[in-house]
């Protein structure tokens, strides 16, 4: 009853970003999507916990690793949560991966510099940048064997449009073009914007750019179309 109620409330509120702000201001919860709050608001505000039964994408990411015994290979990671839980258990492997993650919340990002302060180790196969994700291009992106792209379509606005490079669809065939051969991207089906990401999956296989490998939990492993 409880939830519901929160729900209501939210899905009342979300429609004006003034009350979202109040909303979240005086509640336990952090906003979760730019498009509630506004882009700067979530880049200063937002700090996402770990909270497995709400959101355990991070931790079945981990498990898929480890269940392939996934060492030594590159990795790309969107959307770290203030947990670090990603870099923090590559950390434990016997050869870790190299990890080049994103955040766009600055007091996730703030917590990762706390935390390799504390632990020198992590950063050495952990990276973490603190930036809009639709800024990156090719050029500053590695070659990759994994891309989890968990997150997708919950934070593209087209009101950024001029400061980005691109959109949900486009992002995705940024991700695809830095593929390694039997790379693979991963999807997560519980996103709070799981409906967007699914639209622009479809449409790919539908084109023949990507072909589904397994699922694994709430992940989807998909690999480039040969």
């Amino acid at each position: 009853m409880v939830v519901t109620f929160r729900k209501t409330v939210r899905d009342l509120v979300f429609s004006n970003r003034q009350l979202a702000k109040l909303y979240y201001s005086v509640s336990f919860s952090q906003p979760v999507l730019p498009h509630w709050v506004g882009a700067d608001y979530y880049r200063t505000k937002s700090s996402w916990e770990l909270q497995p039964h709400l959101c355990p994408c991070d931790i079945e990411l981990n498990e898929y690793l480890q269940k392939y015994s996934i060492q030594d290979q590159s990795i790309f990671h969107f959307g770290t949560g203030s947990h670090h839980i990603v870099g923090l258990e590559n950390q434990k492997l016997e050869k870790p991966n190299e990890i080049f993650a994103i955040t766009a919340s600055i007091p996730e990002h703030e917590e990762y510099i706390s935390l390799c302060r504390k632990n020198r180790q992590l950063a050495k196969f952990y990276k973490v940048i603190c930036t809009d994700i639709y800024t990156l291009t090719a050029r500053s992106l590695p070659m990759l064997d994994v891309a989890s792209l968990f997150h997708l379509g919950e934070f593209y606005m087209p009101e950024e449009a001029p400061f980005v490079h691109h959109d949900d669809a486009s992002l995705v065939d940024l991700f695809l073009s830095k593929l390694n051969p039997h790379g693979k991207i991963l999807f997560y089906t519980k996103s709070v914007g799981w409906g967007k990401a699914e639209e622009v999956i479809k449409l790919f296989t539908a084109q023949g750019k990507i072909k589904k490998i397994e699922e694994y939990k709430n992940l989807l492993v998909y690999s480039k179309h040969d």
